[in-house]
């Protein structure tokens, strides 16, 4: 009697077992509803203002439709809110990892090419503010090299691509390879730029390519004569200060060892002479350094302003 009750409990959860494992392979049925209402409390706490506990929801949901058999139309704007908070925090590598996702999944949903578009831009946008913040070259990215190459994508896609990774190489100090990229844009994409913007942009990278930046070995070397050094480098306030300052130590200095007076020149004189001299020297070549900085964006300015159109 005994081994038939436990045969038939047996049975019973045996049974119990299979309908479960066959009523949903995830997670069961009841809970399927409850668990898509999660995107609109996280999109909730977004418009509230709570960024940190919609981020923790926004990820819950995107969890959760890993467990559902029909993952909901929404998983792609959690991916698309995801960016946005990570943008927030300047975490644009994350950002973009996050749009890449959204890209993936409207791909799976077969998407239009318009929607995919407007997330593809969203995606070189995140990407190169990573590369701004990395210091790193835009054109070594698989995803930015995919835009500018492949028949896949679009050209309103393509020219984004180039014009992301042309700024880049021009911000770089990359000048020619910038202009050979342009010129590659151009012969792929001979309608994405107007004539006149593909003369000014051609005038500009000539103006850019001839400038010869200043030599700041030679801006010190000039400096040994207080403020020719800072006259080399345009900065003519920082050469007459050094002119009047340095020059005055260096004649009281010279008359001192003229009049044979070595005492006052070793006590007095002589330890300021040399800082002066070196501080001279030092602020020279900045000067020369900064001017060319801002000679080249000066140059590169009219570049960067029609690639951003």
């Amino acid at each position: 009697m005994k081994k038939s009750i436990k045969f038939i409990l047996s049975q019973i959860i045996f049974l119990c077992l299979i309908s479960s494992l066959n009523a949903a392979p995830g997670v069961p049925e009841a809970l399927e509803g409850p668990y898509t209402d999660l995107f609109l409390y996280a999109k909730s706490l977004y418009d509230a203002g709570a960024y940190e506990e919609a981020e923790v929801e926004y990820k819950r949901y995107i969890f959760m439709q890993n467990y559902v058999q029909n993952q909901d139309e929404k998983l792609a704007d959690a991916f698309c809110a995801l960016a946005q908070l990570y943008e927030l925090k300047g975490n644009h590598s994350l950002a973009a990892q996050s749009i890449q996702m959204a890209i993936n999944t409207l791909e799976q949903n077969e998407a239009t090419g318009e929607q995919l578009d407007k997330l593809r831009s969203l995606h070189i946008k995140y990407l190169t503010l990573e590369a701004q913040g990395t210091n790193a070259f835009l054109s070594d990215n698989l995803f930015i090299f995919s835009y500018m190459n492949m028949s896949d994508f679009s050209d309103v896609i393509k020219k984004q691509a180039f014009s992301a990774a042309i700024s880049n190489a021009v911000s770089s100090g990359r000048f020619e390879y910038a202009q050979n990229t342009f010129n590659q844009a151009t012969q792929l994409l001979p309608n994405a730029w107007s004539e006149q913007q593909q003369a000014d942009i051609i005038t500009g990278f000539e103006k850019l390519c001839a400038f010869k930046p200043k030599n700041q070995k030679l801006a010190g070397y000039l400096s040994f004569f207080p403020g020719l050094g800072q006259l080399y480098a345009h900065d003519y306030k920082d050469a007459a200060n050094a002119f009047l300052l340095n020059g005055s130590i260096i004649a009281v200095s010279a008359w001192s060892l003229c009049t044979l007076d070595f005492w006052t020149f070793s006590l007095l004189e002589f330890n300021p002479l040399i800082r002066f001299m070196q501080g001279n020297i030092y602020n020279a070549q900045k000067d020369t350094y900064q001017y060319n900085i801002k000679k080249q964006q000066e140059l590169s300015a009219p570049i960067l302003q029609e690639l951003a159109q």
